[in-house]
C-alpha cells in the first residue's frame, strides 16, 4: 500500500488564548496555514472541551484533523498550554487511514511536545509501514482498499433522513449539478457530504468535494475554480442565499431540499425518478438490502439510463470515435417533456454532446 501523507502540520492554543503553527513538514502555503488555524476550532471562544477530529480540502491538498484538550498544564514540553491539534496532510480521501495516523502522532506529541518526532514518526510510515505512540498504533496494511472509505458511511442514514425528496440528491450527482450541504454541527455534516457521492457509485469520484468550506473569497474561489459540479458542506446558513454557489441546497438540520431558481427545470421528475425514489425510501427498513445491495441496485439503474442513453447516440461528425447525442433526437422518443430535458441533461454530463 503506497504512502500518500505529503506532511504534517502542529497547531497550538495557550492558556492566553493564542494560537500558533509550531511545527510544519515540509511546508505550508500562507493561505492553507490560515485556514487550518481556523478549521482546528482552537481560535476564540470556539476551542472544543473535548477531543474532536475533522477533515477538509483545500487545492489538491486533503487535510485531516485531530484537535487533543490538555488538561494539565504542567505536561512536559506543553507547558502552558491549553490544547493543540496535530494535521495530516494527503493527496487522497481517506478519513479512517489519516485520522487514526493523526491519532498516533498526537499521542506522540501530547507525550513531548517534540514536533521533530512527527517527523520520525512520518518517516517510519513510508520505511517501515507503520508507527506507533505507547498503545496506539497506525499500519498502513489495515488500509489497502480505499473502497472502505467510499463505503463507510450509511446511505441508508441520507435517505431516512430526507425520504422521497432524496431523489432530488440523486438526480444532482448524476447530473453532475453543484450541490451544498449546511449543517451548523461539523460531525454531521461531513458524514452526509461524504456519503452523497455513493449515490452515483460507478464514477467512484470522491474528489468532488468540498467538505467543509467557509464562505470567505479564498475557499470559494478553490471550490469554484476546481470543476462546474461540486458537493460541498458549509456550517455557515448564510449559504442558503447564495443561489450563484449552487443548484441544490440539502439543510441537513432541517431534513429539507431546495433547488435553487435557476435550476428547476433540470430536476423534473418522470416515471423512472418516481421508480427510484420509491426504491430508496423502501430500503431503509427493508433489512435484507444492505448497503452493498443497495449501492449495487443504484448502480444497475444508473446504468439503465446511461445505456438507453448510449442507444439514442451515433459517431459525431467532428470525431468518429465519440458518440453524441442531440435533443432532436431525444424529442423523437416518445417520453414526457421532463424526460426529454432530463436525458439531454445526462447526455451533457456524460460528455455526449457537440
Amino acid at each position: 500500500m503506497a504512502n500518500t501523507t505529503q506532511g504534517a502540520v502542529a497547531l497550538e492554543r495557550d492558556r492566553t488564548g493564542d494560537v500558533m503553527v509550531t511545527w510544519v513538514y515540509p511546508t505550508l502555503s500562507p493561505e492553507l496555514r490560515r485556514i487550518l488555524e481556523k478549521k482546528c476550532g482552537l481560535k476564540g471562544d470556539d476551542c472544543p472541551k473535548e477531543a474532536q477530529t475533522s477533515f477538509g480540502r483545500y487545492g489538491k491538498v486533503w487535510y485531516y484533523i485531530n484537535t487533543v484538550i490538555l488538561p494539565d498544564i504542567s505536561q512536559p514540553g506543553l507547558e502552558n498550554v491549553e490544547a493543540f491539534a496535530i494535521v495530516v496532510l494527503a493527496e487522497d480521501f481517506f478519513p479512517e487511514k489519516y485520522l487514526q495516523l493523526a491519532s498516533v502522532l498526537s499521542a506522540q506529541f501530547g507525550a513531548s511536545g517534540n514536533g521533530p518526532k512527527i517527523l520520525t514518526s512520518l518517516m517510519s510510515v513510508t520505511l517501515r509501514g507503520g508507527c506507533k505512540a505507547g498503545g496506539d498504533v497506525f499500519a498502513l496494511a489495515e488500509y489497502k482498499d480505499v473502497r472502505k472509505a467510499y463505503m463507510e458511511p450509511s446511505l441508508k442514514d441520507v435517505i431516512s433522513r430526507f425520504g422521497v425528496e432524496t431523489i432530488l440528491i440523486y438526480i444532482a450527482v448524476l447530473l453532475k449539478k453543484r450541490i451544498a450541504v449546511v449543517c451548523p454541527d461539523v460531525e454531521k455534516l461531513l458524514n452526509v457530504v461524504r456519503t452523497i457521492p455513493q449515490f452515483v457509485l460507478s464514477r467512484m469520484d470522491w474528489d468532488i468535494l468540498y467538505p467543509n468550506v467557509e464562505l470567505n473569497d479564498v475557499e470559494l474561489a478553490d471550490m469554484t475554480s476546481a470543476g462546474s459540479h461540486y458537493v460541498a458542506g458549509f456550517t455557515d446558513s448564510s449559504i442558503s442565499i447564495r443561489e450563484d454557489l449552487y443548484d441544490l441546497l440539502v439543510d441537513v438540520s432541517g431534513a429539507s431540499i431546495t433547488i435553487a431558481s435557476h435550476a428547476s427545470e433540470a430536476f423534473g421528475l418522470g416515471k423512472v425518478h418516481k421508480e427510484i425514489a420509491m426504491f430508496m425510501v423502501g430500503a431503509v427498513d427493508d433489512e435484507s438490502i444492505t448497503q452493498p445491495k443497495l449501492l449495487k441496485e443504484l448502480v444497475n439503474r444508473t446504468t439503465m439510463l446511461t445505456d438507453g442513453l448510449q442507444k439514442l447516440a451515433s459517431p459525431s461528425a467532428a470525431d468518429e470515435t465519440k458518440m453524441v447525442v442531440t435533443m432532436e433526437v431525444i424529442k423523437a422518443r416518445k417520453m414526457a417533456k421532463t424526460m426529454h430535458t432530463f436525458l439531454y441533461n445526462l447526455a451533457v454530463a456524460e460528455d455526449m454532446i457537440e
